[in-house]
């Protein structure tokens, strides 16, 4: 790969949008970005305004856009060198769909959406050598339809797993990344960072959405001490799974840091909940119960909040 890098940005919310807003400033890319409803009408008039680590705006003419609603024009078929699917959980494996028209035989592509499943998915779809282990911890949310504020700088942490690309395949989006001011990390071992990052999230995530608390409101010593168990029993199911984790002690102090870090957000499924809108759950420590039942581990905690969360999401 050499010159303009092509990429495509799959489910522009918040973090999509960020990442598609950063890497659409360089002369190196071309991109590509794929949105629905009122947020992908306001992208294709007004462009992409972003507050907050940064303030800057880009013309619609700095991207390229398709509207779910409308689909994709023909001629963006094949030309992809990187697809970045920044969707909510449950849109992935159509995302996955929509990546085949876009994806040449070269082309690698990463999930950044929260959860379990989604890596494996994509290498029955594509191949391990085609897939890039990845998460992130910017924090954004959306001001208005086509505006976004980048709440917390972060990082985009990229990794490997057996017969993934290496580093040195990775180079060139690793310094596109770097320049963008995205901060890169390349991580070797690509199934920790994974389940590291969904550890956080199931400890954190279902507890904010059913109490209606900010994260930082969470070290409340007992509601902290339950976000722990939680970690803990998921901890227990990853270890089951051949995952070389961090040890406990670890894993609680990195959990503290966190939610200091991001005292004042409002978690994403705390949103899903209160506006009706379906959560990741199922993705997240309902996943947990189910690898946990493989193994005949119980995880009560975990099936009692993906109970609750489940009640909810139904009213």
């Amino acid at each position: 790969m050499s010159g303009i890098m092509k990429i495509a940005i799959l489910g522009a919310g918040n973090i999509g949008t960020l990442i598609g807003a950063k890497l659409a400033k360089l002369d190196s890319t071309d991109i590509f970005i794929h949105a629905r409803g009122d947020h992908a009408a306001s992208l294709a008039v007004n462009g992409i305004s972003v507050e907050g680590i940064e303030n800057f705006s880009l013309k619609p003419n700095q991207y390229h856009l398709s509207i779910s609603d409308v689909g994709i024009n023909s001629t963006f078929d094949g030309l992809a060198d990187i697809v970045f699917i920044c969707s909510k959980a449950g849109d992935v494996g159509d995302l996955f769909k929509l990546s085949k028209r876009l994806c040449h035989q070269d082309t690698k592509i990463l999930v950044l959406s929260n959860g379990l499943g989604h890596l494996e998915l994509g290498i029955e779809e594509f191949g391990a050598h085609r897939m890039i282990p990845a998460t992130t911890t910017h924090g954004a949310w959306r001001k208005n339809p086509g505006s976004v504020v980048w709440a917390g700088l972060g990082s985009i942490n990229l990794g490997q797993i057996s017969n993934s690309p290496s580093f040195e395949e990775l180079k060139e989006l690793f310094n596109i990344l770097e320049k963008s001011g995205l901060n890169p990390n390349w991580i070797e071992d690509g199934k920790k960072m994974i389940w590291s990052k969904v550890l956080i999230n199931i400890a954190i995530n279902p507890i904010a959405a059913i109490t209606g608390q900010l994260n930082g409101d969470l070290l409340e010593s007992e509601i902290f001490e339950t976000c722990v168990e939680v970690m803990l029993e998921g901890s227990r199911v990853a270890r089951l799974e051949g995952v070389k984790l961090d040890e406990d002690e670890n894993l609680i102090n990195n959990l503290r840091f966190v939610l200091q870090q991001t005292s004042e957000n409002k978690c994403s499924m705390l949103q899903d909940v209160r506006i009706g809108r379906p959560t990741e759950i199922a993705f997240l420590n309902r996943m947990i119960v189910n690898k946990a039942e493989k193994y005949g581990l119980s995880t009560p905690l975990n099936q009692l909040l993906s109970k609750l969360i489940e009640s909810l999401t139904l009213y």
